[in-house]
């Protein structure tokens, strides 16, 4: 992929205050679906902000937390390359987007985007979060979610400000739903100020993100792994390989584990043209070391080995550590993108907190 930088620095403001959006201070149950998107819209559960709304929300976990604002992204700048993706997508995930987007016309998820951090937007967000917010709920896996809607004319200009100070978004979470929205605007082609030429979107500024790796699950039987793991040792990208090593993984090196067993799989130096995509460890493993055992991978996640979908015995897993935010967005900057599912970017948005209609102007 690459995407002319030429374009990227065209005038126009990347991102405007939502209108019309629709937020549940409850937080109920996320609707899953389209029809009960449309029905969880049309009981009266969600109240609608009087817009242009000024949306500052903040997502804590543990000892992490990030803050920034949920707004609308001009498709238009995505089209152009000032809102830059990091990954591939799936064609079997861009299908399910697609049928979902169609049949509910509704957005109930902002798309994660992360932003090199800007002044003015970190002082509006400071004051705002100061006062008691609107929204203060934690999920049942221990994120808060706090969200403050404040109808300050003048905030609603420093936000506006702080907005026009952003000169590229990067895609942190949310490649196919953004994708699809791209699409289901070029296919109705419903106009430049049309909700579906907008895509809701919660922005934070980069060092408050935090990013993990995906792991890569290859099934196998218990027979056959040793052989697997036999091979492993001498791959053209493997410069040493420690055996029943528990230390996790770190730049260079991949974690390798089998049942109750933990490797380590050291890899040459590589990114012989010099650029950033091709030194990344995920890169390498997903395009070097799975090809040449032969088997298709599948993602399963940042969790524990249980978390993949073959029980421990079953598949060899792998750990790569992850690229840092600056590598990915450096990534994102030559208009190239990594394997897909290479990041997991947490905590995420809440799924259902905020709805947006696309069906009609606001």
């Amino acid at each position: 992929m690459s995407t002319p930088r030429a374009e990227a620095t065209g005038a126009g403001v990347i991102a405007r205050l939502p209108l019309g959006l629709r937020v549940d201070r409850r937080c109920g149950e996320d609707p899953a679906d389209a029809r009960r998107a449309r029905e969880a819209q049309a009981s009266g559960r969600y109240q609608r902000l009087s817009g242009p709304a000024v949306v500052v929300y903040r997502i804590a976990n543990g000892n992490h937390q990030q803050t920034g604002v949920v707004v609308e992204v001009s498709l238009e700048h995505y089209r152009a390359g000032r809102i830059r993706p990091h990954e591939a997508t799936r064609p079997d995930r861009d299908r399910l987007m697609d049928e979902h987007i169609e049949e509910s016309r509704i957005e109930r998820t902002p798309v994660t985007l992360t932003h090199s951090p800007d002044r003015a937007l970190r002082s509006l967000t400071e004051k705002v979060t100061a006062t008691e917010p609107d929204v203060d709920l934690t999920a049942e896996d221990g994120t808060r979610h706090t969200a403050w809607f404040p109808q300050d004319p003048g905030l609603a200009r420093a936000t506006e400000l702080g907005l026009g100070g952003v000169d590229a978004l990067y895609i942190a979470d949310g490649h196919h739903r953004l994708a699809a929205a791209r699409r289901f605007a070029a296919r109705h082609d419903l106009g430049p100020d049309h909700p579906a030429a907008f895509t809701l979107a919660a922005l934070f500024p980069a060092d408050e993100m935090r990013v993990f790796g995906y792991h890569r699950c290859l099934p196998v039987s218990r027979e056959s792994a040793p052989g697997v793991l036999e091979k492993l040792k001498s791959l053209a990208v493997t410069e040493r390989w420690e055996e029943r090593s528990a230390a996790p993984p770190e730049p260079g090196v991949v974690v390798v584990r089998f049942a109750d067993e933990h490797h380590r799989l050291k890899l040459r130096p590589h990114g012989p043209d010099g650029h950033v995509r091709t030194s990344l460890d995920i890169v390498a493993l997903d395009e070097e070391v799975l090809p040449e055992l032969g088997i298709t991978p599948t993602s399963c996640g940042n969790g524990p080995p249980e978390s993949c979908r073959n029980p421990a015995d079953r598949a060899v897993l792998f750990a790569a550590h992850p690229p840092s935010v600056e590598q990915i967005m450096a990534v994102s900057d030559a208009g190239l993108v990594m394997p897909p599912k290479s990041t997991w970017f947490a905590p995420k948005p809440a799924r259902g907190l905020f709805l947006r209609d696309l069906t009609a102007p606001a």
